[in-house]
C-alpha cells in the first residue's frame, strides 16, 4: 500500500485537437543520412550550429530542432532492479510544421521485477497509443474512442491530468523527451564520431532534468536534484540524433530518502531518425473522440461502492471513468477518507501514509463484502491521494491535510 500524490503542472489553451495533414520539406538527401530529405539545422536568422562555440553548440542544436521539419522517434526510459527490467518504450513521428504528433508506448514489465516497485512506478504492461497537436493530448482507448485532453479544461481537472498534457512539448511537438534539456545544457566535452558528427558529455541542472522523467518518478523527487550529464549526438548537419541520459545519482539521492530504494538504475534515451521526410495524417478525421472532462472523474469523487475504469492513458488512479461493476471495472472504491493532523515527528510523509492506510484498512474491513470480494490480490487494498504539509505555528510538529480514496484493483 502506498500513498500516490498527484501531479500539479501549468496549462494555457489552445485550440481543440484535430486530424492532422502531412507536410513536406526538403528535396533530395545530399548532405543528410542516407534516406532523408536534405534539412538544415539553421533557419536565416540563426548561425549554424558548428559557428556557436563548443560549450554552446548542443543548445544551438536545441534552438535549431524545428528547422528539421519533421522526424521519426523512439524515446526508453529503462527501470533496473534485483529483479530484471523493465521497459517504457515510445515511437512515432513529429511534425513541428503543424505542433502535432503520433505515438505508441508499449511498457514491458518481466516477471521477476518486484510489484511494489512496478507499483510505485505506475507501470502497467500493454500498448498505448496518443496523439498531439499544441498543447492539447488525446488517448486511445481499448474500444477505439480517443478521450481529449484540453489544455482549456477547468483548473482542478487540467491539473490532474497532467501526465497526459506534460505529453505536448516544447522543443518538439512530444514532449518529456531529452530533446526538453538541449536548450539548457552546456558542453563539457567533445569529440568527432564517424561521419562527421560530435557526441558530446553536457551538464543539465537538476530540475529540468527530472523533467523529462515519468510523472510517477518524479513525484518522489525533490524538484532540486543533482546536476544531470547527458550525452548528446549530433549529426554533421548539426541535427539531434541521439541522446541518452543514466539517472543514478538522483537514485541515491531519492534512496537517501527512503524513496524507490527497490529501482537500482534508471536509464532514459532518445533517437531521432528520417528527419525531414514527409509524414501522413497522423488522426484519421473518421476516428471518434470524446472530451475527456465529460467523462472522466476525479477519483475523490467516486462514490463508495461504485466502479470505475482506469484505461484512460494518465497512468495513475486519480482520474477514473466511472463505469458498471463487471469485465469493464478495474478498481472498486469502498472509501474516501480526509486527513487533518498535527505529526510531532521527523517522517511526516511516512506518518501521512500510515494514517490514510490505516483509515482505509477500518473502512476495508467494515466494508460489504460484495465491495472487496473481487480484491486483486485476495485481501489487499490502495490508497490515492493528495496530501499537503504545512509547520505549525507553534513549532509543535507538521500539519498534514489531504483527502484519500480507498480502494481494491480487481484486474
Amino acid at each position: 500500500m502506498r500513498t500516490r500524490q498527484r501531479f500539479r503542472a501549468a496549462v494555457v489553451a489552445l485550440p481543440l485537437l484535430l486530424a492532422v495533414a502531412g507536410c513536406q520539406s526538403g528535396a533530395g538527401k545530399a548532405g543528410g543520412s542516407e534516406g532523408e530529405a536534405t534539412s538544415t539545422a539553421t533557419s536565416p536568422s540563426r548561425p549554424s550550429v558548428f559557428d556557436v562555440p563548443v560549450p554552446k553548440q548542443p543548445a544551438a542544436a536545441g534552438d535549431a530542432l524545428a528547422d528539421s521539419g519533421t522526424a521519426a522517434f523512439t524515446t526508453t526510459v529503462t527501470y533496473t532492479t534485483a529483479g530484471g527490467r523493465a521497459v517504457e518504450r515510445t515511437t512515432g513521428v513529429l511534425d513541428w510544421k503543424q505542433d502535432a504528433a503520433r505515438a505508441e508506448r508499449v511498457v514491458q514489465v518481466p516477471a521477476g521485477f518486484p510489484a511494489a516497485v512496478a507499483d510505485e512506478l505506475d507501470l502497467t504492461p500493454g500498448r498505448y497509443h496518443y496523439a498531439v497537436e499544441g498543447n492539447e493530448v488525446a488517448y486511445r482507448r481499448q474500444g477505439g474512442t480517443w478521450l481529449r485532453y484540453a489544455a482549456s479544461d477547468p483548473k482542478e481537472f487540467a491539473d490532474s491530468t497532467a501526465a497526459v498534457l506534460g505529453l505536448a512539448g516544447d522543443a518538439a511537438p512530444w514532449g518529456r523527451t531529452l530533446a526538453e534539456v538541449l536548450k539548457v545544457s552546456f558542453a563539457v566535452e567533445d569529440r568527432e564520431v564517424p561521419g562527421g558528427g560530435h557526441r558530446y558529455r553536457t551538464q543539465v541542472d537538476g530540475l529540468t532534468a527530472e523533467s523529462v522523467l515519468p510523472p510517477a518518478v518524479v513525484g518522489y523527487a525533490s524538484g532540486w536534484g543533482p546536476t544531470q550529464t547527458v550525452v548528446v549526438d549530433l549529426d554533421r548537419q548539426g541535427r539531434l540524433v541521439r541522446a541518452e541520459a543514466d539517472y543514478g545519482k538522483l537514485l541515491v539521492e531519492l534512496h537517501g530518502k527512503g524513496a524507490l530504494r527497490g529501482l537500482t538504475g534508471l536509464r532514459v534515451e532518445l533517437a531521432l531518425t528520417g528527419h525531414g521526410r514527409p509524414v501522413t495524417a497522423l488522426v484519421p478525421a473518421t476516428e471518434r473522440f470524446e472530451a475527456a472532462r465529460t467523462v472522466l472523474t476525479l477519483v475523490d469523487e467516486v462514490e463508495p461502492g461504485d466502479c470505475a475504469s482506469t484505461d484512460t492513458g494518465l497512468g495513475h488512479v486519480g482520474v477514473v471513468r466511472v463505469v458498471p461493476c463487471g469485465s469493464g471495472a478495474d478498481l472498486r472504491v469502498f472509501g474516501q477518507r480526509p486527513v487533518d493532523e498535527v505529526i510531532r515527528d521527523a517522517g511526516r510523509e511516512v506518518r501521512a501514509r500510515r494514517l490514510a492506510a490505516e483509515r482505509c484498512g477500518r473502512d476495508f474491513r467494515a466494508a460489504p463484502a460484495a465491495w472487496t470480494a473481487g480484491a486483486r490480490p485476495a485481501g489487499a487494498y490502495r490508497v490515492s491521494g493528495d496530501e499537503r504539509f504545512e509547520f505549525v505555528s507553534t513549532g509543535s510538529g507538521t500539519a498534514v491535510q489531504g483527502h484519500f480514496t480507498c480502494y481494491v484493483t480487481l484486474r
